[in-house]
Formats: C-alpha cells, sequence, structure tokens
C-alpha cells in the first residue's frame, strides 16, 4: 500500500446509513422535523433553471444576504459547505501537529475527529455536576502548546448556554495571547442570543454557524464563518475553488429573503419544547433541558421499554444511547423537538408506560 501520513490510523469516522426519506418523524440529529408548507417550497423551486446545474456557482448574492443578516460587511463572512467544513478550515488554519486544542466534555465529536486529522492534542475541560463547565478550568489549561479554543454556544450535546459576561474574560486573556477562538453557533437561534459582536471587538474570535438547523437547509450543506477582515483573509487562502454549489447558495438566499419563516418555526419549537419538559416532568421523567431544539430524557428504566416500544414502530427514528456527566444511565435519549410534538401519539405513548412502571 502507499505511505500515508501514521496519524490518520488514529482517525474513526462513522457513516450514516439512514434513509431519512423512509421516516415521518425524524427526531435524531437536530435538523428541522416538519416540511415547509408546499406553496413556500414550490415558490423556491420555481427560482431554479438549467444553468444553475450546469455552469459554476455566483455567490456574491448570498455573501451580501448573509452580510446583511448579521449587519457586517460580506468580507466578513466565508462560505462553507456546512458549518462543520468551517471548523476544520480553524484547524487548518491553526493547528500544526503537536499543537494543543482546548475544548469541552463532552463535546461535537467532530472536533476529536479534526484534532487527530492534523495530529494535534485535544485537551478537555469536563462538566461539572451542575451540568455546566468552568471558564476558568479552560483559562487554567492554556499553556504555550495552545493553538486553538473552541467554545460551542450552546454546547453540543449538553445544550447549555454561557453569557457575554461569563465568556468575555476568556475572549479578552487569550486575545492577549493571540489564541485563537472559535465559538460554534449552530443553535443560535434557539438559544438567549449571539456572541458574534466579540468577532470584531477582540481580534482572535470567530463565530461558525449553519443552514442545517433552525434555517431548515441540511441537505444543502450551506454554512459560514463570521470574522474580522483579517481572520477571513487568512481562511480565503484556504477556501474551496468553489466554495458551495449554486443551488444551495440559492436556496440560502431564499431563506434569508423570508427569514420570518425561520423565526416562526423556532418561535414554535421553543414553545413547544417548555410544553414537553412539563410533560415529561411531571410523567416522572427525568429532564436535561437545553437553549438548542432538543432535550433530553431517562426514567428509571434506562429507557428500556421505550426502546422497545418505539423501536418496533417504522416512522420515528431518534437519538439514544447517549450519556450525560455524573449520570450511570447509558441510555438518555436526545429527542428533537419540532411544532406540535406533544400531540403525537408516540409522545403519548411513552407517558403512559411510564405511569406504570
Amino acid at each position: 500500500m502507499f505511505k500515508i501520513k501514521p496519524h490518520l490510523k488514529k482517525v474513526h469516522r462513522i457513516y450514516n446509513e439512514i434513509d431519512k426519506s423512509k421516516y415521518d418523524f425524524r427526531l435524531d440529529q437536530s435538523e428541522r422535523t416538519t416540511l415547509f408548507k408546499d406553496d413556500f417550497f414550490q415558490d423556491f423551486l420555481k427560482t431554479l433553471n438549467q444553468t444553475d446545474f450546469i455552469t459554476y456557482p455566483y455567490l456574491d448574492d448570498l455573501k451580501i444576504k448573509i452580510a446583511q443578516y448579521n449587519n457586517v460587511k460580506k468580507n466578513n463572512i466565508f462560505l462553507v459547505p456546512g458549518s462543520d467544513v468551517g471548523i476544520k478550515s480553524m484547524f487548518e488554519l491553526c493547528v500544526s501537529a503537536g499543537d494543543e486544542i482546548i475544548t469541552t466534555s463532552p463535546s461535537f465529536p467532530m472536533y476529536n475527529v479534526y484534532c487527530n486529522l492534523y495530529n494535534g492534542i485535544l485537551k478537555t475541560v469536563n462538566y461539572k455536576e451542575n451540568l455546566t463547565y468552568s471558564i476558568d478550568d479552560i483559562l487554567s489549561g492554556i499553556n504555550k502548546k495552545t493553538s486553538l479554543i473552541i467554545i460551542a454556544n450552546p454546547n453540543n450535546p449538553i445544550g447549555d448556554y454561557k453569557t457575554k459576561e461569563e465568556l468575555e474574560p476568556l475572549l479578552e486573556y487569550t486575545n492577549k495571547l493571540n489564541i485563537p477562538i472559535l465559538i460554534d453557533e449552530a443553535y443560535v437561534e434557539f438559544s438567549p442570543g449571539t456572541l458574534k459582536e466579540f468577532s470584531f471587538k477582540y481580534n482572535n474570535v470567530c463565530i461558525s454557524r449553519t443552514f442545517s438547523k433552525a434555517w431548515g437547509g441540511a441537505g444543502v450543506r450551506l454554512g459560514y464563518i463570521l470574522g474580522n477582515t483579517r481572520i477571513i483573509t487568512y481562511f480565503n487562502k484556504l477556501r474551496l475553488m468553489h466554495e458551495v454549489t449554486g443551488i444551495a447558495a440559492k436556496y440560502g438566499c431564499y431563506l434569508l429573503d423570508n427569514q420570518l419563516e425561520m423565526k416562526n418555526y423556532v418561535s414554535l419549537v421553543n414553545n413547544e419544547k417548555t410544553i414537553l419538559v412539563d410533560k415529561f416532568s411531571k410523567g416522572g421523567f427525568d429532564i436535561v433541558n437545553s437553549h438548542t431544539n432538543w432535550i433530553h430524557f431517562n426514567n428509571k428504566t434506562n429507557n428500556k421499554t421505550i426502546d422497545e416500544v418505539w423501536g418496533k414502530r417504522k416512522d420515528i427514528v431518534y437519538k439514544g444511547k447517549t450519556q450525560i456527566p455524573f449520570d450511570n444511565r447509558n441510555n438518555w435519549i436526545r429527542l428533537t423537538i419540532g411544532p406540535d410534538l406533544h400531540k403525537q401519539d408516540f409522545i403519548q405513548q411513552i407517558l403512559d408506560i411510564n405511569s406504570y412502571e
């Protein structure tokens, strides 16, 4: 076999082989759970033509609309085919072999994958019993080898959120040391707010965003990095020849032209989350709420019976086998929330199961 980089042997990837089109309720990966109204989607399809497929994409319109949405300039935007590629670009920009990267544990699994891809050393700050992490612990882990710090806010998979006041001491300190910080805002639309102002207040901060969650664009793979002009200039040295497809760009433009659709969906999800937390709590479940579009739940049987019941259904896909720090149960279910989910029969089904277990 031809020679490969030895450190790649420690990189392990899992391929998602689930065909989501077979399920009416896709509650496993934090995507939009409901279809757009037919006329809304058909109006988008009418914007497409053959040249969108046979010519290379024109992306300035999308960059301009993203910039307007964020009240920044076009040269503050770096387009990527999904925010995971933006995160990978951050590693490519900042991490050399032997460098240390600091993030939380647990965290988005791709941070570890990219760390291994670039032969870095992942240092993690563990969650505490109150299901949050300490900024002081991150500060104490910084040394001369630290080349990148990643903060998901809200965090994945716990769903907790750090305020501007909580995070600013870290940003101010690392800015003095010229250590870059990536704030991953994949779920920002569901959260108390963005920290994008820090990407201009401090030279070392940038923000990653995605259209995959609140916007309903997971299938087209579209995201971006938001940062000051100097940082984006360096990102552009790494860019693909054509950052995203023309179809993705048109879809992004269409969604940005119809922001109320996203905002209404987010409002419905957050309201539904409140309803479900109340129902599950009164139904005897242990709940971990979040500032995202999911909740975690478990019961005294470690969700065993629920797995047996839901596992027989052919219309639901959900995410089980998750763990919560300082809890010895290994089958928490992380349930993606969508509008009117509590009205579905399978929700009442598990509430009934828990009442007699």
